[in-house]
Formats: structure tokens, C-alpha cells, sequence
């Protein structure tokens, strides 16, 4: 009777050492699976990440473009208000200044002043 009970007793701890084994290797095959996973999700993050930075900074070197522009801009415009205001303070007491420029010199001017900027159209308005 020891012999049988024996051999139950080596067969059952044999059956769950079998059951340990078989639940420790799906364990580590879940895991596997969730660090594959997380390791995916990482890489997707940081990827979302660099994109991200990236167009942070295409964005911020827009701005900076527009501002340079639009300074360039008013910097220029300023520029001409003071050039009209001094040409004014300059012509004031000129009796030429008063004078009319014969239309096909001034026409002439024109189509001069327009061949110096390719693409402007006559500033002749009719």
C-alpha cells in the first residue's frame, strides 16, 4: 500500500510541477508579448515626439521668417516717408518743381522704372 500511495504522491507532485511549468511558460510568453508591446509604443512615442519638435520648430522658423519680413517691410516704408519728406523740404522752393514733366518723358520714365523690376506692370493708370 506505501508503494501505491507513493507513486500517487510522486505522480501528483510530478502533475504540478508539469502545471507549474506549463503556467510559468505562458507567463513569460505574455511577457515577451507585453515588452514587444511597450517597446512598439515606445518607439511610436518617440517618433510622435521628434515629429512633433520638428514641426514646432518649422513653425517657429516661419514666425521668425514673417517678423523679418514684415520688419524689412516697415523698415522700407519708413524709408520711403522720409525720402518724400525730405525730396518735399528739397523742392519746396524750386520753381522747376512746379513745372510739369512732359507726358512721353514721364511715360519714358515708366517703362524705364518698369524694365529695372522684372515682373511689375506699367504704373501708367489709366
Amino acid at each position: 500500500m506505501i508503494d501505491k500511495t507513493v507513486t500517487i504522491t510522486i505522480a501528483i507532485l510530478l502533475g504540478l510541477v508539469a502545471a507549474l511549468f506549463v503556467q510559468s511558460n505562458i507567463y513569460r510568453n505574455n511577457a515577451i508579448t507585453y515588452k514587444d508591446q511597450r517597446d512598439k509604443a515606445v518607439v511610436r512615442a518617440n517618433t510622435s515626439e521628434a515629429i512633433t519638435n520638428n514641426v514646432i520648430t518649422a513653425m517657429n522658423l516661419i514666425r521668425d521668417i514673417s517678423k523679418a519680413t514684415q520688419n524689412a517691410k516697415n523698415e522700407l516704408a519708413q524709408k520711403g516717408e522720409t525720402r518724400i519728406v525730405y525730396i518735399r523740404q528739397a523742392l519746396e522752393g524750386d520753381p522747376c518743381a512746379n513745372q510739369l514733366v512732359p507726358a512721353a518723358a514721364a511715360d519714358s520714365l515708366r517703362e524705364y522704372a518698369d524694365s529695372l523690376r522684372p515682373g511689375s506692370g506699367s504704373t501708367n493708370k489709366p
